[in-house]
């Protein structure tokens, strides 16, 4: 007898059922996946724009005290990483209630699944207990015709031999011959009741002969019927079969989602937990930050005098620099142009000795003394970098308001060898509490009818501190000391003890 169970989902759940499944799970992690890289895309830019201003920032608070500087930066940082920091948040919650939710109906999915696979396997076991049915029906049937086909021949033997001996045994044998063979009337009457005895069993062996006929007829029409029944009966079962195996494939793959349903909501959970904490944490920050920048402010009108107080003594030096010189320059066209006034009346005092010997001469006169000889790209460039400051006023973003940035800044490495710009005299060198940390000084003497003094500030250390240097001399090498808030050379150049755009000279 035949049965029919269903296999195990997990041997029954062919390639093509998995490769579905996968998919599915996989076309969900790809689009919740596309949405989490598109905020982590927008999120992205914002750091780095948020990156690029504090970058900014830190050049708007050149020569501020740094402790200030830092203070403001770090607040700054914070204030502009909260609204990430919230997006995040969001985000992630956003992220966590739609896992959640996708959860929930994975696994509504499932349980309808699993429901569908158990009314498919009660079919299927309903189809085969009747297919069991039949056939054993079928089977008893067939017995049944055996049988009956067996005693039908037995009985149709038995009805042609009790003919053959009515009708062709001998006198004495036959029956007729034991009626008329007969020697008296009884004995007549005792060979007609034994003839009448066989004839009755005869003609009960015909009726159950015809019995049985009728009774094989009736088992073979039912035997056709029942066939049709099991042929009937074995396409269902195989169409029930086929139905559980896909409600056990279908099962399979809702457990499946279920279970990438489940993991995703978990990880969504840890990631809105993880961007809580960031966030509470930044919120933290940004008080300490806060409170630090207040206490930091506290001090900054003192670090102004003090920056103020040596700006001008700075000032004042270059200032009487520039009147020493200035005397100098004078004093040393004034010996130019006296040189030239009594070499002009030597050859004034030739031309007329030789006139008065009846001879000509002509006076050669020296040329006209210049003041002012020098080039409008005297000063050479210190050190090669790219310019991350100008000169000119700028908006103090934690004093609110204008100040002069008074040089030129280059973006260069820490320890980057620095020379001197023109030949001249170091009339400073050295620390500098005024926020230029290392700091040299030269005077290259009138030009173009100035003073020129140039400045070497923020100096990791100092080569040259005094004496005088040539153009291109080693001086020092760059740093970030002093008010800094990073690697550079800001280069001032100063006429009559006034700052001015390098630019002009370089």
């Amino acid at each position: 007898m035949e049965h029919m169970w269903l296999m195990r989902r997990s041997e029954k759940s062919g390639p093509a059922t998995k490769l579905t499944a996968a998919g599915l799970a996989l076309a969900c992690s790809v689009s919740v996946g596309t949405a989490l890289v598109a905020r982590a895309d927008s999120v992205s830019d914002q750091k780095k724009k948020n990156d690029q201003k504090i970058a900014a920032l830190g050049q708007q608070l050149e020569g501020t005290n740094a402790s200030l500087a830092q203070a403001y930066v770090n607040l700054e940082r914070t204030n502009a990483a909260l609204p990430i920091a919230q997006q995040r948040v969001a985000a992630a919650q956003s992220a966590q209630a739609q896992a959640v939710a996708a959860q929930a109906e994975a696994e509504d999915t499932e349980a309808r699944a699993i429901d569908a696979e158990a009314k498919a396997r009660a079919h299927n076991d309903e189809v085969a207990q009747r297919l069991a049915v039949a056939q054993a029906n079928e089977q008893r049937a067939k017995e049944q015709l055996a049988k009956s086909s067996t005693d039908l021949v037995s009985s149709q033997d038995a009805l042609d031999s009790y003919a053959a001996e009515v009708f062709q045994g001998s006198d004495q044998e036959s029956q007729l011959g034991m009626v008329f063979g007969s020697t008296s009337p009884q004995d007549f009457a005792n060979r007609l009741v034994m003839a009448d005895t066989a004839s009755a069993v005869a003609s009960d062996t015909i009726d159950k002969l015809a019995a049985m006929t009728a009774d094989n007829t009736s088992t073979r029409s039912y035997l056709t019927s029942v066939r049709g029944e099991i042929d009937d009966l074995k396409r269902q079962a195989q169409a029930a079969l086929q139905g559980a195996e896909a409600a056990a494939a279908a099962a399979t793959q809702a457990k499946n989602q279920s279970i990438v349903a489940k993991n995703n909501a978990i990880t969504a959970a840890q990631n809105a937990a993880a961007a809580k904490t960031q966030l509470d944490q930044l919120k933290a920050q940004q008080a300490s930050a806060a409170a630090d920048l207040a206490a930091q402010r506290q001090n900054e009108a003192a670090d102004l005098a003090s920056a103020q107080a040596e700006s001008n003594r700075l000032q004042a030096i270059l200032v009487e620099q520039a009147r020493k010189a200035r005397i100098a320059e004078q004093q040393r066209l004034a010996r130019l142009q006296a040189q030239r006034d009594a070499k002009i009346r030597a050859e004034r005092a030739k031309a007329a000795a030789a006139k008065s010997r009846g001879q000509v001469y002509v006076p050669k006169d020296p040329p006209p003394v210049q003041s002012d000889p020098t080039p409008s790209n005297y000063l050479t460039y210190p050190a090669n970098g790219p310019t991350t400051s100008g000169f000119g006023m700028r908006w103090h973003p934690i004093l609110k308001k204008w100040m002069l940035h008074d040089g030129l800044d280059w973006g260069i490495p820490c320890g980057t060898p620095v020379y001197a710009a023109a030949p001249g005299d170091v009339i400073r060198a050295g620390w500098r509490a005024s926020g230029w940390g290392n700091q040299v000084v030269i005077d290259h003497g009138i030009h173009r009818g100035v003073d020129l003094v140039t400045t070497y500030n923020h100096l990791t250390s100092i080569v040259k501190f005094s004496g005088s240097v040539n153009r291109g001399q080693l001086i020092g090498y760059s740093g970030t000391t002093g008010y800094s808030t990073g690697c550079h050379l800001h280069f001032g150049v100063y006429e009559d003890g006034t700052p001015v755009d390098p630019r002009k000279w370089l």
